[in-house]
Order: C-alpha cells, then structure tokens, then sequence
C-alpha cells in the first residue's frame, strides 16, 4: 500500500490576503492552496492610522486552512507541520488568555511619524540604531509603542509581530519569535540577536511585554490546539514552527537564498532584496535597511511603502472617474483581477518612457525620507492618457527599486559590476 509523502501546511497573513497551501516536500509539489481577502484592516476612521481586527483576521486564516483540508481530504491525516508568516513591522497585542485586548496596529500605520526624532534624540543619536539595521520608522513595532506609551495607551500584554500572534493563537502558547519579525520592530539588536534593554531603558518603554527570540531553525512555537485539529481535521499532533517575516520567507521561497543573489517582490509594498554573509550597517541616506536572515546570514533591504497598492490607487481613481459620469462598475465587472488586466494591458501598447510622462509613487513617502509626495509629471496633450499614466507608475515603482539596488550595489561592491 502506498504511504503519501509528509505534507506541510503553509499560512501567510498578509496586509491584501490571507492565504493557505499545502506543500509536499519530497516531491517538491504544491498541493493545495486557499487565497481569501483580509477583510479585517481598517484605517480606523483618521488618514494616519492602519489598524487590523486580529480576532477576523484569525477567523479568515482558519477558513483559509479549513478550505486546504477539505481540497486535500484523507491526505489532510499526512500533515505534520504547519508555518507561519506575513506581514512584519506591526504590533498586535495579547492577553494572558493569548486574545487580542486591541485591534492590532500594521506597517502601514503612520501615527509615530513626528515622533521618530524624539525617539533618535533620546536614544543618544542614530548611532544607538547602528545594530538594529535601521533607523527607527513608523509603522513599526517599536516606534508604535513609544507612541503608544506617550498617550497611555500601551496595554500590559504581550506585544508581538501580528504572524507571532497568530502562531501563538494556533497554538494556546505565549508568543515566541524568531529574529526576523523581532528586527523588523525596529529595536531588535541584529547582530547579537536580542532585544537591546538600554534602548528600551533609555525610551523609558517596558521589555516583560517583549516576547523571547528564538533560532527559527527548528524553532517550535508549540503544537496545533486541539480544538483547532478537531475542527480542520487535522492530526493533534501537529507542529506549529515558529512564524517568519515574509520578506525573507519569500526569498527563501524564490531560491534566492545564496549570496549575491538579488530578489524583487512587489505586493502591496515593493522590496529588493541582496542576501550577503556578513553584517553591514545600513545605508539610512539611501533607505537601504540590513536585516537578519535564517543561517546566520544578513540581507539588504530597500522597502518601498507603495508596491503594488499605486496601482490599486490608480484602479480606484479609474473607478471614481466612471462614477463621476454615471457608469457605475459592478463589484464582478472590472475589478480586481480584471480591471488590473486591463490597465496593464493597455500600459503595455505605451513605449518605455511613457512618452516623457515620469510618476513618482511616493503616496506613503519613504521610510528614509517621509516627506516624499507622489508626482506625475512631463504632461502633454498627447500623452495624458490612462494608459501613459499607467505605464508611468509600473515604470515609477521599477525605478525606485532600481534606486535601492544601486545602492546595494555600492556598499557591497568597491567597483559595481556592469
């Protein structure tokens, strides 16, 4: 009789979707796999705020995996193990009872913004951030608590990235993290791999709130809760690893794990990636951040806030346009997947250049230069169309990552290779 292989179960809560796979190892093989929209963020009613219902976005995750179980059916008893990442930078907040006591608070969130010079000032200079990768930014976690501890807000509960949350909620286990959703607080010490207590002493903010960092290699946050096993149909002894940032899970993920080998992702964000096997500082002048990868390894890191979502933005101002004259779009008619075709279809016909039509898709600014505004220039009669401006900011998103890889380039490289 034949023995199926071991399969592993994969969840990625991501800022857009929440999704699920199932993967066969051996053979190398993705067997199933669940998308559904994260449904649960919300900007909480003010423009600087990007805030996430952690107890929906939980909800979502196990539909997503309960649709997994159900595709892989009497293979789902194969599973043995099941990783977590996503998004990184944010903060959810736990109680004893590992529920949420807020709604979580995302990457995208900005109301820390005006507080990052205090935060360098107090901490004696930037060069308190020397081993942190980079320097402090809004949205992540760090910045946010300072935030938070300002306005009496911070809750007396365990404070994690929102993928570390959700492994702890899987499991019934405090939260335990792994260096790389631990760095991307901001105020994680990446070349000692530990929480930095002088800084956290020197911003008068608590550390008992902080969970423990692990080695992810072989890390466990704990066994699948019983309950959640019954539910799914799944074995009760099922392994829950510790969650991983998913920047560097999607290098892992592309291959691109050895060094010297450069890997683009554009989502919701955008980021460009250069694994290397030493520490070195960060380029902040730039916005290039170093950031820990698995093996004892680094990667550099320039992180665009508007990936993807620049087009998202462009699709909606399409959509208000047709609403301002009437032609309402129903919600299965050009949206979504669709109408992106249709804008990259038409981007497509444009030549490089767009023209002359230049976009800058700064609409978040930059993490190293927040004051950064979008701009669309280089408009003539002939060339302000949907479809140059379209082309203008695929060709904007690209060329900001290219600005971050040239970077990388410089400080790896004395003489950067043609």
């Amino acid at each position: 009789m034949h023995t199926p292989n071991p399969l592993s179960l994969g969840l990625d809560i991501g800022t857009t979707t929440i999704a699920a796979v199932a993967f066969d190892a051996a053979a190398g093989r993705l067997v199933a796999k669940a998308t559904r929209l994260n449904d649960a963020s919300s900007a909480a009613g003010e423009q600087n705020l990007a805030e996430l219902d952690l107890d929906s976005a939980f909800d979502i995750a196990i539909a997503a995996l309960a649709e997994v179980t159900q595709l892989l059916g009497a293979q789902a008893k194969a599973v043995r193990s099941i990783g977590v990442t996503g998004q990184m930078h944010g903060v959810a907040f736990l109680g004893q009872d590992l529920c949420p006591v807020r709604t979580a608070i995302t990457w995208q969130d900005q109301r820390a913004r005006d507080l990052l010079p205090e935060i360098i000032e107090r901490a004696g200079g930037a060069g308190a951030f020397a081993n942190m990768g980079c320097l402090p930014a809004a949205g992540y976690l760090g910045a946010t608590l300072f935030w938070l501890q300002r306005h009496a807000a911070l809750p007396d509960a365990h404070a994690c990235c929102i993928p570390t949350a959700v492994a702890a909620m899987l499991t019934g286990r405090p939260p335990v993290s792994d260096a790389t959703l631990a760095a991307s607080s901001g105020f994680f010490d990446i070349v000692h791999r530990c929480w930095p207590l002088q800084l956290f002493a020197d911003l008068g903010l608590p550390t008992h709130i902080l969970p423990p960092v692990v080695e992810l290699e072989g890390g466990r946050a704990g066994h699948l809760r019983a309950e959640l096993a019954d539910h799914l149909g799944l074995p009760g002894d099922l392994v829950v690893g510790v969650a991983l940032g998913d920047h560097q899970a999607s290098l892992i993920g592309s291959g691109c794990e050895a060094p010297g080998a450069a890997h683009v992702n554009v989502g919701t964000s955008g980021q460009v990636s250069l694994v290397v096997e030493r520490f070195m500082p960060a380029d902040a002048a730039h916005g290039v951040e170093t950031r820990p990868f698995p093996g004892g390894r680094f990667v550099l890191t320039g992180a665009a806030l508007c990936g993807g979502d620049a087009l998202a933005l462009l699709q909606r101002f399409f959509l208000d346009v047709m609403a301002m004259f009437g032609k309402e779009v129903p919600n299965t008619d050009l949206r979504g997947d669709a109408a992106f075709e249709a804008m990259l279809s038409a981007a497509a016909r444009v030549p490089p250049g767009a023209d002359g039509v230049r976009a800058t898709p700064a609409f978040d600014g930059a993490r190293h230069r927040p004051e950064m505004r979008a701009a669309l220039t280089g408009l003539r009669r002939d060339n302000f169309t949907p479809a140059h401006v379209t082309r203008a900011l695929v060709e904007g998103i690209a060329e900001e990552l290219g600005t971050f890889y040239d970077a990388m380039r410089a400080s790896v490289y004395s003489d950067p290779p043609e």
